[in-house]
Order: structure tokens, then sequence, then C-alpha cells
């Protein structure tokens, strides 16, 4: 009796080994795709709004750091999505980091 209990342990350890290996190869693959998709959809060009949105951050001068990006941005033959995403992060940057210091009042000088 001990014998047939025993035997059925390594067995169950045995396939629970093998399914442990399967899951960890699945999850392994599945990040793995989720990784190539991302990399290939940042190198995608960026489409004709998202241009004119270039174009439009290039001539205000009210960013002076966003404006040099866009405009060495623009200079490239073909803009990719990673590019497009960095320039709209400085941007942002730039935005939330003028509205922390904001202007000083006539009378403060």
């Amino acid at each position: 009796m001990l014998s047939i209990i025993s035997k059925h342990k390594v067995l169950q350890s045995r396939l629970g080994f093998k399914l442990d290996q399967f899951y960890n190869i699945l999850v392994s693959l599945i990040l793995l795709s989720i990784f190539l998709l991302a990399y290939s959809a940042l190198q995608r060009p960026i489409n004709t709004f998202q241009y004119q949105q270039i174009i439009r951050l290039s001539e205000q001068a009210s960013h002076p750091r966003t404006q040099n990006m866009a405009e060495n941005v623009l200079q490239q033959h073909q803009v990719r999505r990673v590019e497009y995403l960095k320039l709209l992060n400085a941007y942002q940057f730039e935005s939330n980091r003028i509205r922390q210091y904001p202007a000083m009042a006539k009378e403060d000088e």
C-alpha cells in the first residue's frame, strides 16, 4: 500500500514539474511576443495628424527646448513613433515645469 502511494506521488511530482516547465515557457513566449510587438509599433512611421502636431510644436515659442527638439525631428527623412512620443514627453515635462514657476508680477521687482 505504501509503495503504491509513493509511486503515485512520484508520478504526480514528475508530471507537475513538466507542467510547471510548460507554463513557464508559455508565459515567457507571451512576454517575448508582447515586447516584440511593442518594439515594432514604436518603429512605425507617424501619420499626418501627428506630423502636423510636430510642425505646430516647432512653430511655438513658449517652450523653447521642445521647439528645438521638434525642429530636429522634422529634419529627419522619416519620423518614427518613438521620436514622436519622446517629443510629446518633453513637451509635457516642459509644460509642467513652467506651471511650477509662474512669472513675477511687476510689483515684486
